[in-house]
């Protein structure tokens, strides 16, 4: 299998200021998403997730669709997590205050779902992967064990930061984990927060300074800067038209990212690429209904939009 996609598995309900409302539960979350992202290009990708025993009653149609791989889907409890987002005016998002919780246990499960270093190695070992997608935090110990893991099975890992440890007085144990990361995604306010800075061009120069080969930097609708130490490229953000709900794009995009990294594409084919998953995310609420149906105008997508690039070096799998 060659990508490995792990995190939280979420039901997202949303709302935003002008009234509109998802009108169903959604699958979503960090993992489900950058799956997306990798699967509009490839059909060799696992999630390897933690679930409720609900999982199936919210997933079960989009699994079957797209011959989604269970083998590396753990049921550890009751309940999926369950997300109510509100999304500002100025396009940030939070949690909806208004809304009353279906349970009172959600924080116990959540404790219960974490992907774990030891899982994600099952399948590193057993099935050799080109790349790791993982939305994570700074703890030591983890990022320890997933060090030793990547060593092992010699995999790349792309690191999208979660917010909470997007703060300056993290640094040094951002850096930490960078000993294991090769990639990494972070949206303007996390930067802003993690380097103490305000403008795009300040976050720029602190990635730049990164140990890392390549960086996805989100700066929301307008697009994204695809960033090596010496290189930075601004992508601005694609459309197929239909702009429905933007949860998860971050996600999508950074999912999509780790595939065109992994496979040897440019920085800028690669924010490229970023931006036309997170463009097809953008079209309904929740997961990207069917991967088989996207994937011929992702490809003409991306090639439009690479004409005079170096686009066959990598090759996509159709």
């Amino acid at each position: 299998m060659d990508y490995l996609v792990a995190g939280n598995v979420m039901v997202d309900s949303v709302r935003f200021q002008d009234g509109r409302t998802s009108d169903r539960k959604n699958m979503g979350g960090p993992a489900p998403f950058a799956y997306s992202g990798v699967r509009v290009w490839t059909d060799d990708a696992r999630l390897v997730c933690n679930v409720g025993a609900d999982f199936t009653t919210y997933f079960n149609e989009w699994i079957n669709k797209n011959r989604v791989d269970l083998s590396g889907i753990k049921v550890k409890c009751d309940h999926c997590n369950h997300s109510y987002l509100v999304y500002y005016d100025d396009g940030t998002y939070g949690q909806d205050d208004q809304s009353v919780h279906f349970r009172t246990d959600w924080m116990q499960d959540l404790g219960y779902l974490k992907t774990t270093p030891e899982e994600i190695g099952e399948h590193s070992m057993n099935s050799p992967a080109k790349g790791l997608y993982l939305a994570q935090n700074v703890d030591h110990v983890f990022w320890k064990k997933l060090g030793d893991i990547k060593r092992r099975d010699k995999f790349k890992i792309m690191w999208e930061i979660e917010g909470p440890s997007s703060y300056s007085m993290y640094m040094d144990d951002v850096l930490n984990a960078m000993e294991s990361v090769d990639a990494f995604s972070i949206n303007l306010q996390e930067a802003q927060n993690l380097f103490d800075v305000k403008t795009e061009e300040e976050c720029i120069r602190k990635i730049q300074a990164l140990p890392v080969e390549y960086t996805l930097f989100r700066v929301g609708k307008k697009g994204a800067y695809s960033v090596t130490p010496k290189t930075s490229v601004f992508v601005p953000s694609l459309s197929f038209g239909i702009e429905q709900d933007p949860t998860g794009c971050g996600n999508t995009s950074t999912g999509s990212a780790l595939y065109a990294y992994c496979e040897g594409f440019d920085e800028y084919q690669i924010g490229v690429m970023a931006n036309v998953a997170s463009a097809l995310n953008v079209r309904q609420f929740g997961l990207i209904p069917d991967f088989s149906d996207v994937r011929t105008a992702a490809i003409e997508m991306t090639v439009k939009y690479c004409a005079g690039s170096d686009w066959g070096k990598a090759g996509i799998k159709r």
